[in-house]
């Protein structure tokens, strides 16, 4: 992990209206894929603006068994809710899907900062609106009998997410493995794979250098009705 500081406070010329040009300037952090951002039995360091890469959010169970709650990519927070004053989950880890670039502030200066300007408060609490739509469609997801339901939604609730469109059909652009699906649907990875490659007889998804491409979305969808 490599780090970068050059300031203490957010920058105020919000001229450029992006969050990652705000924050710009405030310390950063680099980490490599596999590596713990946020460690779930400490307080956090601060509140991270991801400005390049993915991170998900885990949990683990008593045995040891990885339950994954979210992907953050570009232009999101971790941990929101703790930064809009929610409690941090005890048991709630952040690591790097890929190589990452975080910036960090303190949670006061991102108040602070909120509360002198609107449009960033509006663009916050529209991150904190996508995270409960995330965890709207999971719970969704989770409520198909079938594991070909499961992750059928789970794919198509990712392509809406993360899909770029392609001559192939619609690329996930997240580094999302069958593990990744598998502690997402609380599935085994096995159960995962076998659906994977029954998806893929069917021509209705592709693995390229190992991303996802879903290559009839139409169909697919058909198969959840």
């Amino acid at each position: 992990m490599d780090h970068h500081k050059t300031s203490n406070v957010p920058n105020q010329d919000t001229s450029n209206r992006s969050i990652l040009a705000y924050f710009e300037g405030l310390y950063s952090s680099n980490y490599q894929k596999g590596e713990t951002i946020i460690n779930g039995i400490e307080e956090p360091k601060g509140i991270y603006l991801i400005k390049e890469g993915y991170v998900k959010a885990y949990s683990t169970s008593t045995m040891g068994q990885s339950n994954l709650l979210i992907i953050h990519s570009m232009g999101d927070f971790i941990p929101l809710p703790w930064a809009l004053d929610g409690e941090q989950s005890s048991d709630l880890y952040y690591e790097a899907m890929s190589n990452v670039t975080v910036i960090r502030s303190s949670k006061s200066n991102l108040r602070s900062a909120m509360g002198k300007d609107p449009w960033l408060s509006q663009e916050v609490f529209k991150k904190a609106v996508s995270i409960i739509e995330s965890y709207t469609k999971r719970i969704q997801t989770l409520e198909f009998r079938t594991a070909e339901g499961k992750v059928v939604s789970e794919l198509l609730n990712l392509a809406v997410r993360f899909g770029k469109t392609t001559p192939k059909g619609t690329l996930i652009e997240a580094p999302i493995t069958h593990q990744d699906i598998a502690d997402s649907l609380n599935m085994v990875r096995e159960t995962v794979s076998r659906t994977i490659e029954k998806l893929m007889t069917q021509k209705l998804i592709e693995q390229i250098n190992h991303s996802f491409v879903l290559t009839d979305v139409v169909r697919l969808r058909a198969t959840l009705e």
